[in-house]
């Protein structure tokens, strides 16, 4: 292994080598029997006042103990403990060195197992089970209530496990089990600005943060600029579908904020710069000269740098509990094709365009950190080489090398692993910041894909990733539902996989079905079943990320919703025909195509994937009958999935591959006829 590679293996599992050195001699392997059926054998125990999370982590502990064993096993605080504890009993103790005094006390210890909290960050974890005082203890601490909660997940998924053997006792083998991240920041970009999102609640948002949060992200890039209700600025906001579509206050950002703060979340409020709504639509043009042109502000004009920069600070006035602002700035709608900024600044493509971005980031920065010191930033890096923008443009990047300061994040978009540096030579993002942060669609790519960005991110010096969640807009089965199930196929998959390959990048697809084994299926549980969900998820994100499965299957039931989050017009084929009629003849041509594409996947769909959902049906409806507790949890989950497909395709009208083959035969003839004239 290089050094490189081995630098990012952050944890040790020392109970299984123990395990198997005991199993090798002949003796029992288990440290502890923690219930079996009709006798609960364990106590799950926090601090006399534990945070949110560290109660969280110890009820997900007694609910899957229970649910594993069928025993019910109650969470109590640590004054409340039976004296003395009944000598079978084991004690599960959940907390941080700040909350209980024995953890303080074996965290001084020597540098191993518990010991090695005082080293870690706070987001590390020690699972350590141990014998103090003749008592027994499975102990899981971090030094933040964040990193107990991420403890006790992993502690219920992989540690504490049912007894292979099947019967229904639930076991901890000798452990000693220190993790942290490799992935230091992990921040979902929200786009809640696409389809249903604006009418998603508080309420509907905490249920989302609290899917985060259980897959171990720990700060969020919510967009909300083009939302924002402005205090001492024209309220010119025009969302699609009208402003009365933002269910959310001004006063529900900042109680969202501090709801994230109780999950260990930083919350950064953001949106466009120069761009995408907010305070590109108080002005259209300055009398001197333009200051806007069809796709936002000139960030060269005073009065656009003057304007954002303003109504940027005001946002973070209002919404105070935010923990600072990201901007995307508007280089994915192309450069202001004005005379200063297309002024070349360097012979290497260089132009005023990037130098104006620069020199506002600049000055929001020192505006922002003289009022608020702490407060964080973060900028979207949109280097895009078919349109050029920013690929032709070191002058950029070398601005971009002046800032080096910890408050600030670069979000490193679109695959741009390297980045032009002196004289237009590409060199790795590193040489110019250790403080970028990756940018993808997981919910789009492979659970390889997954690996390897991440992989190669860690291995690349970022510091972490941003997982694109846009609800409505890409790899999307569930667009009509508020709030959107992060606890459904095909995204619970996609959020795990994430949450695994940014703690431990280095292990492999088969080291990674062994761990989905033991979540969804237990040690001994079904192999196959754990190929089932990873086949499910792969065939709804089937193509690329805005033409799938889970697009097509939608868009053709009329549940694909548009901005203004309704279902989009003309979607079946008999409505789309009807419209296209009166088209011109590139669009007629357009929609045909589009048609054609869609009725040839899910003619595949129907010929080649049913039978296979059709088998995968029986299986799980096998195992949600007689399967363990944590089998029958899965297939249920796969259910749900296939019933949801199912009732997707009878939607459609489409439920043989013959009606399928009639509809493109009708398509083909029209794509031949000649226009009415």
């Amino acid at each position: 292994m290089s050094r490189s590679a081995s630098s990012i293996v952050h944890y040790v599992v020392l109970g299984n080598l123990l395990a198997a050195v005991i199993s090798a001699r002949g003796a029992d392997p288990t440290f502890a029997t923690l219930a079996q059926p009709g006798d609960a054998r364990c106590l799950v125990v926090t601090a006399d006042q534990p945070t949110l999370l560290e109660r969280r982590g110890a009820a997900e502990l007694a609910q899957v103990i229970s649910r594993d064993s069928g025993v019910q096993v109650t969470t109590l605080a640590w004054s409340s403990l039976p004296s003395p504890v009944p000598p079978q009993k084991t004690i599960i103790l959940v907390g941080t060195p700040q909350t209980s005094t024995l953890i303080a006390q074996l965290a001084n210890g020597p540098s191993a197992g518990l010991g090695n909290l005082p080293l870690l960050g706070a987001d590390g974890y020690v699972v350590q089970t141990l014998v103090h005082d003749g008592q027994r203890y499975l102990v899981i601490a971090g030094k933040s209530a964040r990193a107990v909660y991420y403890g006790a997940i992993y502690a219920s998924e992989q540690i504490v496990l049912p007894d292979p053997t099947g019967s229904g006792a639930v076991l901890v083998a000798p452990t000693s089990v220190t993790r942290t991240p490799a992935m230091r920041e992990r921040a979902p970009y929200l786009l809640n600005l696409s389809g249903r999102g604006p009418e998603f609640g508080l309420e509907h948002w905490k249920v989302v943060l609290d899917g985060l949060a259980r897959e171990s992200h720990n700060r969020v890039y919510f967009w909300w600029q083009s939302l924002y209700k402005p205090r001492d600025f024209p309220d010119r906001r025009n969302l699609d579908g009208g402003v009365e579509r933002i269910a959310m206050t001004n006063a529900d950002v900042n109680s969202l904020a501090r709801y994230a703060h109780s999950l260990g979340m930083e919350f950064l409020i953001g949106g466009g710069a120069f761009s995408w709504g907010g305070a590109a639509a108080l002005i259209k043009e300055h009398p001197e000269t333009k200051a806007v042109d069809a796709v936002g502000m000139c960030p060269s004009h005073p009065t656009a740098q003057d304007l954002q920069l303003r109504f940027s600070l005001e946002m973070l006035d209002v919404i105070h509990e935010a923990d600072g602002i990201w901007f995307e700035p508007r280089d994915e709608h192309g450069e202001c094709r004005c005379d200063v900024c297309q002024q070349p600044v360097d012979k290497f493509g260089s132009k005023q365009y990037g130098q104006s971005e620069m020199t506002f980031l600049k000055n929001f920065c020192k505006a922002l950190w003289l009022k608020r010191p702490g407060a964080q930033i973060a900028w979207l890096v949109e280097l895009y080489k078919p349109s050029k923008m920013h690929s032709e443009d070191p002058a950029y990047f070398a601005r971009l090398r002046e800032i080096d300061d910890p408050r600030l994040r670069w979000i490193v978009v679109w695959g741009a692993w390297q980045l032009p540096g002196p004289g237009g030579t590409y060199l790795p993002a590193a040489y110019f910041s250790r403080n970028n942060i990756w940018w993808s669609k997981p919910y789009a790519s492979s659970l390889d894909t997954i690996r390897q960005e991440i992989f190669l991110a860690a291995q690349r010096g970022f510091v972490g990733y941003a997982p694109a969640f846009e609800p409505c807009f890409g790899v999307d089965y569930h667009g009509l539902s508020i709030p959107y199930p992060t606890d459904k196929l095909p995204y619970e998959l996609t959020s795990y996989a994430f949450r695994e390959f940014c703690w431990d990048p280095a292990q492999t697809l088969a080291q990674f079905r062994a761990r989905m084994r033991n979540r969804y299926c237990g040690p001994s549980g079904s192999l196959q079943l754990v190929e089932d969900l990873i086949f499910l998820r792969a065939f709804a994100i089937r193509g690329t990320w805005n033409q799938n499965t889970s697009n097509m299957l939608t868009r053709m039931a009329g549940e694909m919703v548009g901005y203004d989050g309704k279902p989009l017009a003309n979607t079946t084929v008999a409505g789309a025909l009807k419209a296209a009629k009166a088209y011109n003849e590139a669009d007629r041509k357009i929609t045909y195509a589009r048609l054609t594409r869609e009725l040839q996947a899910l003619r595949m769909v129907l010929a080649r994937d049913l039978p296979l959902l059709v088998q995968v049906e029986n299986r799980c409806r096998e195992f949600a009958a007689i399967g363990s507790p944590r089998e029958m949890k899965t297939a249920r989950m796969c259910l749900e999935f296939i019933d949801h497909t199912h009732r997707l395709l009878r939607k459609s009208g489409f439920t043989t591959v013959k009606q399928v083959d009639e509809a493109l035969a009708g398509i083909a003839t029209r794509s031949t006829q000649a226009p009415c004239r």
